[in-house]
């Protein structure tokens, strides 16, 4: 068994050797003072069959920024796997419903790989361990993917070639006075100098990591330069206990402009509302926020905040959203339904 530190070796060094072996397994990464975030990375034959991040990028977020998928097709599917353990994996689900194919679900899965990898390639503290073994049935099937074309994508975290993901660009220079990629042109084609950096990496087809890279070029280059006019972007609180559905929303709010931040409860709710003092709020019906937000409308900085309340639930709970001066969006939701809400609520915020 292959196990050790972080701290002494790096994660793509480590990579490297257990693929190198050429053995079935499933190498285990965690960061954190209690190993709080978990990760995992299934190889196969020497090469990289899929990833998964507690609390990070998901195959149908992925498929999603591809516009492979629907926020709403990925809600269904999450929610029958939520319900049966059983089914196939989300992707085959997604290809047996006749929504993607073969080849499109490859090109997904390479390009969650790649965003797990850059992710799992900054962790300069956490355990390593792996362990050999046949993977499971739905990531069994897997072709799998060249390690090192893969970690060629993510690059170098340490070079530092990338901007502030909260920094908003616009362009000043003339691109056509500098041979741009054709990658560096689809970056650039998204500048519009209200957005931020992050929220331009969530609309982009290329990892994001690359597409800060990317940014960073465009701005030494003097193609670019900082939009120190453009407006800061609304901030929106988020309560979802589901780190998936979490994603789904952070992703429709990134993409619409505004700022979103992540919470898993409502206590973590209440302590992040008083830190941000949000533009808008919205909340999962599973958490049960009636009380909450009944307790935020009496107070004076809670009183008028636009409030969306995702998800199902009995007609009472609906009441007593309405009680509390909040709006329903029902399960599973497109994304165009969020940003009409947003654009109604915070009409700045997708100008």
């Amino acid at each position: 068994m292959i196990e050790g530190s972080l701290r002494d070796a790096a994660f793509t060094d480590v990579l490297q050797v257990v693929v190198a072996g050429r053995k079935d397994g499933v190498l285990h990464l965690e960061t954190g003072d209690s190993g709080e975030r978990q990760a995992r990375v299934w190889i196969g034959g020497g090469r990289l069959l899929a990833a998964s991040l507690d609390g990070g990028v998901h195959l149908g977020e992925m498929l999603v920024r591809l516009d492979l998928l629907g926020v709403d097709e990925v809600q269904t599917l999450l929610a029958e796997q939520a319900s049966d353990p059983e089914l196939p994996s989300l992707g085959a689900a997604a290809i047996a419903r006749g929504w993607i194919d073969a080849d499109q679900l490859a090109v997904a899965v390479e390009r969650h790989l790649t965003e797990v990898l850059g992710e799992l390639s900054g962790w300069r503290d956490g355990r390593f361990r792996f362990a050999e073994g046949a993977p499971p049935p739905g990531i069994a099937d897997e072709e799998g993917f060249d390690p090192l074309r893969v970690l060629m994508q993510v690059g170098d975290p340490r070079s530092g070639d990338a901007v502030d993901p909260e920094a908003v660009l616009k362009r000043v220079g003339d691109p056509t006075a500098h041979a741009l990629s054709p990658e560096a042109w689809d970056v650039l084609s998204l500048v519009d100098g209200r957005r931020s950096a992050r929220a331009l990496a969530a609309e982009s087809d290329l990892p994001e990591g690359r597409t800060l890279a990317l940014l960073a070029e465009l701005l030494g280059a003097g193609v670019l330069a900082p939009a120190t006019d453009a407006a800061t972007p609304a901030t929106v609180l988020v309560a979802c206990a589901d780190p998936a559905e979490a994603r789904l929303l952070r992703l429709a709010l990134l993409r619409h402009g505004t700022r979103p931040r992540l919470v898993a409860d409502l206590e973590e709710a209440e302590g992040a509302f008083d830190e941000l003092r949000p533009s808008a709020v919205v909340l999962d019906a599973a958490l049960d926020p009636w009380n909450w937000l009944r307790a935020l409308r009496r107070r004076a900085e809670g009183s008028h905040v636009p409030v969306l309340v995702i998800g199902a639930g009995p007609a009472r709970w609906w009441r007593r959203g309405r009680e509390a001066g909040s709006e329903r969006l029902a399960r599973p939701y497109r994304e165009v339904d969020l940003q009409d809400w947003l654009r109604q609520k915070l009409p700045r915020a997708g100008a």
